[in-house]
Parts: structure tokens; sequence; C-alpha cells
């Protein structure tokens, strides 16, 4: 693939689009349906579906398209994904003691951890063979299934609706997608072989990609300090209207998503600066469009929020604003990170986004006593201004150094061409 398609990004966004306008839907009812409390319970469960589906899920299928060809995971994708799996039963373990933390949640946190890595791995296996057609088809059959099976719990216990009851709703669509799209690759032999497994382990720990590893486990963190903190110090309601709010802001994100899936394994298969270019010239088109549209939404919501959500979270709009400003920085640098995980400069992110943590805890320690929800809105732009940011500079650095050693290639062709 010489090229970033712009077809395969309009594919993959469309149908990302098309199962989270489902799931924003009924984001929607649960806003509508849940109580308050349900409502923070659910929020506070998903961003720790988040942390451990970012640790594993998102770390390990990074590694699995970067690290293809050195891991050697050709006739293994079955047993990478056990390490996931072993690794998710290790956290059990860890965690067994805080099961009363979660208001009864806890097993069904782990269904939904567990069913979210599965049907993401099934995702990245076409994502890398760049199979986008099959990448779109699980994405939509999961937004869709799991509308369809929402829809009558809500209708039969309507504003009793509980938060294990969603999770669980979730949990068993997701798995049943990932059946459906990956039983032909699926080998139990080889998802339960502790001894392959601990061989993709034991590369990851020795290379640099133990770098990458750390990385998303930080970020999976970085990524939810905005929630943890609400919980500790302040109230469920100002949980829950940044849980709102971060519902739409999550739709914006629906572009950045697919523009992430479509140009990580185009830059892998890059052969030289020109395509590299390419690339970057048809983002740079896209933010042009992507920008006016957020703004013109984020004017808008002032009047699209307290329709949907019937007034009980007048703080959302100004908080959906700040993010959709965020939405905005995120799409114009962070598709630069791609470039510098094709250069493997992993120990880099890995710095990075310890330090940033740092930041991000900071702000929002300062911020959340003085603004409440609307500090941690604020914290969360900063924060992640300076992560893209600065992976925007790397990046360029990397691209000069491609274009200096793409040049060189280019011009000993040309001799040799001569000679011959």
């Amino acid at each position: 693939m010489s090229a970033i398609k712009i077809g395969s990004i309009v594919q993959v966004f469309f149908s990302d689009f098309l199962s989270k306008a489902f799931i924003g839907a009924m984001g929607i009812l649960l806003i509508r349906f849940m109580s308050e409390a349900e409502y923070a319970h659910y929020i506070l469960a998903l961003s720790l579906v988040a942390v451990v589906t970012q640790t594993f899920s998102t770390s390990f299928n990074r590694i699995y398209i970067v690290g293809y060809q050195r891991l050697n995971l050709e006739y293994s994708p079955s047993s990478f994904l056990g390490i996931q799996l072993w690794g998710i039963s290790a956290l059990v373990v860890l965690t067994l003691p805080f099961i009363s933390y979660l208001k009864g949640n806890y097993w069904f946190i782990l269904a939904l951890i567990i069913a979210t890595c599965l049907s993401e791995f099934s995702k990245t296996f076409y994502q890398r063979k760049l199979k986008f057609f099959f990448f779109s088809m699980i994405e939509i059959a999961r937004g869709l299934v799991f509308s369809c099976s929402l829809l009558p719990l809500i209708y039969i216990v309507r504003h009793d609706l509980k938060s294990w009851q969603v999770l669980f709703t979730q949990a068993i669509t997701l798995f049943a997608v990932f059946i459906l799209a990956f039983h032909k690759h699926l080998r139990l032999s080889k998802l339960l072989d502790v001894t392959e497994g601990t061989r993709f382990a034991m590369g990851i720990v020795k290379g640099e990609y133990k770098y990458l590893f750390g990385y998303h486990f930080i970020l999976a963190f970085f990524s939810q300090v905005d929630v943890f903190m609400l919980k500790s110090m302040t109230s469920e309601i100002e949980l829950a209207t940044y849980g709102s709010a971060f519902r739409y802001y999550s739709l914006l994100l629906l572009a950045l998503s697919a523009v992430h899936v479509i140009i990580l394994p185009s830059i892998q298969q890059i052969k030289n600066f020109t395509e590299l270019e390419s690339i970057f010239k048809k983002h740079k088109t896209m933010l042009l469009l992507f920008g006016p549209l957020v703004l013109i939404g984020a004017w808008a919501s002032q009047w699209i929020i307290p329709w949907i959500d019937m007034g009980k979270y007048p703080d959302a709009v100004i908080v959906f604003r700040i993010l959709s400003l965020s939405s905005i920085i995120s799409f114009a640098f962070s598709p630069h990170i791609n470039l510098v995980l094709r250069f493997e400069d992993f120990k880099f992110l890995f710095l990075l986004i310890g330090m940033t943590l740092v930041l991000n805890v900071g702000l929002n320690m300062a911020l959340i006593p003085i603004l409440g929800v609307i500090g941690v809105a604020i914290a969360t732009l900063i924060a992640f201004g300076c992560v893209n940011g600065s992976i925007f500079l790397r990046a360029r650095k990397h691209k000069q150094k491609f274009a200096i050693t793409s040049k060189s290639i280019s011009r000993w062709h040309r001799i040799d061409d001569e000679v011959v």
C-alpha cells in the first residue's frame, strides 16, 4: 500500500460512526433512564474497563502491528491473544480485595474487560492485513447487536435500569461478535499455550517493546485520571455531568479514530518519503474540514445538550466546549504518533506519558477545588495538548531523518541504474 487511501478512511469512519451512533443513542437513553447514582457507577465502571483494556488490549494490539515481523507472529495470532488473557487472569487475583468498592459490579466489569480485549483483537487482526471491510463490519455489528439487546432491557425495566445490567449486556454482545468474526482463526490450544505465550512475552520484555507496553500502561491511567479524581474529590452529580459531556466528546473522536486505524498500518508499509508526505498531506486536508465542523457543534451544544439530558447536567455544555477544543488539537497532532511508532521510538513515548501523567494529576488537584468539573475539562485540554504537541515535534525530527535517508537511497538507486 503505497499511500493512505481516503476511501478506506471514509469507510472506517462511517462504520465507526454508525456503530457509535447506535451506542450513542443508547448512551442518551441511559442518561435519561438511569438515576444519577447508577449513571455515576456506570461511568466509573467504564473507566476501569478502559484502564485495563488500554493496558492489555491497546498495547498488545499495537505491538501486533508494529512488531509483526520481528516477533514472528504470522502463525500464532491465538497465542498472542492468549498473553492478554493470562495478564487479565493475574489482574483478577490482585484486585479481588476491592470487590466491595465496586458496588456489586466487579464480575460484570471483568466480563466486559475480557469481551472487549477479544473483540478489539479481532479488529486488529484484520487491520494489520489491511482488510478494512471486515474491520468495519465488526465495528458495525458491535454497535447494532448492543443496541438491539439493550432496547428490550430498557423497555422492561425503564427507570429502574442498573449499571450491572448494561455492563453485562455489553459483555455478551462483544463476545458474540468476536466469535462470529474470529472463530475461523481461533485455536484454543494456542490460546492456552503458556509456552508460546511466554516466548512472545519474553520477546516483548527483552526488547524495546517493553517501553511501548509501559507507554500504554501509563496512558491507560492518564486518560482516566479525570474520572478517578472527580470520583475522589467531588460528588456523584459532578462525575455524572462530566460523563455525559464526555459521551458527546467521544463522538467527535470518531474521525480521529478512523484516521489512526488507517495511518498506523499504512506508515508501517511506506517505502519512501513521497509516500509519507502523501499521507500527511491528506491528513491536513481532513483537518481543515474537521475543525470548523467541531466548532459549529460546540456552538450548537447550548441547545442540543439540554434537550438530550432534560436539563439534568447544566455544566455539561461548557465542559463539552472545552473538550471540543481538545479534540481539534488531538486531530491535528496525534496522528503523528504513528510515525514515532514506525521508528520504534518507544522510550520517548514512555518517558513523555510518565511526565505528563504527573502534570495531569497536579492540574486536577489544583483546578478541581476551584472550578469543579470545569477544572477537570481544562486539565484534560492542557495535558493532552502537551502530549500531542510533544509527539508532533518528535515526529518532525523523524520525518526529517527519513527524508534524508530516502533521498540517499533514491540517489544510490539512480547510480545503480546508470551503471547497469
